[in-house]
Order: C-alpha cells, then structure tokens, then sequence
C-alpha cells in the first residue's frame, strides 16, 4: 500500500493509526524533501532583500525559503539569521520529537499528516529565538506530492485541527494538550493526468493552493484569538 493509499484510507474512514503506520508516518515526513515549487512572495516582504535581490510584487522563491522568510522576518519565531539547512533540521526534529502531536486530514482537497511538536528550552533541541515553552513547531506533509509543505511556530491555544483524526496527542510539560478543531472545507482531489507536462502544471497548481490554505487556516485563528490585556 502507498503512502498515500495509507492517509488518504485513515482521513477516508477517520481511523486512528497502527504502531506500525504511525512509525511509517513519522519516517516518511522526517525523510522528506521540502516541496520545491516556486511561490510568490507576500505583500509583507516587499522591500525586503533576499540573496542580493529586493524582493518586489510577483517575486517569487523556492517554498522552503519563502517559509524561512515567513519564519524569520513575519512571524519572528526563528532567528533572521536562521540557514535554510538549520531551518530544515527544525523541522524534521520536530517531526520526529517523540512527545509530537501527529493529526492526519485533507486540505487543498489532498490528504496530509500534520506535526506539531513542544519547544523545550532546557532541552536545547530547536534553534529558538525567544522563550517558547507555550508554543509548537507546526509541519504539514502531504501524502499526494510525499514532501513538507509548510513549516512554522504557533501558541500551542491556537493549535486546532477540527475535522482531522488525532492520531497522536501533543504532549506538553508531562500533559496532553487538548483535542484540537478547525474544518477544511475543499474536497476536490486532483484529476490523474498522464501527461508530464500536464502533471507537472497540476503538482505547481496544488503547490500553490496548499500554501494558501494553509495561510488561510492560520489567519483564521490569528482572528480567533482572544486579544491579551495588559
């Protein structure tokens, strides 16, 4: 069975995982390549240099360093020096961090694992900019294209992936973070094209619509969030 036969079968039935397919998750996303689609930068790194470049409307990036960038210069949760190598070392650590919380479910229409894994300061795992204890490094693997999709930190209160199987709780400081819940609501799959050239078109397409959903689910719950009193 393929992997995508595999999540694709457990988001179909919204059945938990084996031992054995839950390892086969984990070992798949850890060993995977980051998808390697050019992407359009946001409008919030217009101005900004990358490479010797000022990056411009329509300017567009590898995903992997258009998420480092996100990271680094948007979100503030890694280091502006971080290396894209350091920045994908993060990554896989947190897929493969044993207390990782593991939830399969579909978006963009596709089936994905999600990761999301503790920070822990003292253990000196991850390339933490800031104190981090309530936050989680986030990893989408898409079981369609077998690669990382997207990577970032999140506060552990907005992690929440309704309409998905938890196959895996998140554990925090010895306790299991809650069950969480958000919907996504595209079910279309990807039409099988024979073509290489059509196939190829179809896999950038997805690229592009996977990251933004993904962008989409997490503003969504930026919006959510209750605004802290100081």
């Amino acid at each position: 069975m393929s992997i995508y036969e595999t999540v694709n079968g457990l988001i179909t039935q919204s059945k938990k995982t084996t031992p054995e397919q839950l390892a086969l998750l984990i070992a798949r996303a850890g060993n995977a390549s980051f998808v390697g689609n050019l992407l359009e930068a946001d409008e919030t790194l217009w101005g900004s240099f990358w490479q010797g470049d000022v990056i411009a409307p329509g300017y567009l990036l590898p995903a992997a360093e258009l998420a480092l960038l996100r990271a680094t210069r948007f979100d503030g949760t890694w280091p502006e020096g971080t290396s894209l190598p350091d920045f994908l070392a993060d990554l896989r650590q947190a897929i493969r961090h044993p207390q990782a919380g593991v939830w399969t479910l579909r978006a963009a229409g596709e089936p994905c694992v999600v990761f999301a894994a503790p920070l822990n300061v003292e253990r000196s795992m991850f390339n933490v900019q800031r104190s981090t204890l309530n936050e989680a490094t986030v990893v989408w693997y898409c079981a369609t294209t077998d690669q990382l999709h997207a990577g970032y930190r999140s506060p552990l209160d907005r992690l929440h992936f309704a309409g998905a199987v938890e196959q895996r709780p998140l554990v925090t400081r010895g306790r299991r973070k809650a069950k969480s819940s958000y919907s996504t609501t595209t079910e279309e799959r990807l039409t099988e094209d024979q073509d290489t050239a059509a196939e190829a078109h179809l896999l950038k397409d997805f690229a592009v619509r996977l990251d933004k959903e993904i962008l989409r689910l997490r503003a969504d719950l930026d919006s959510a969030a209750p605004i802290s009193e100081e």
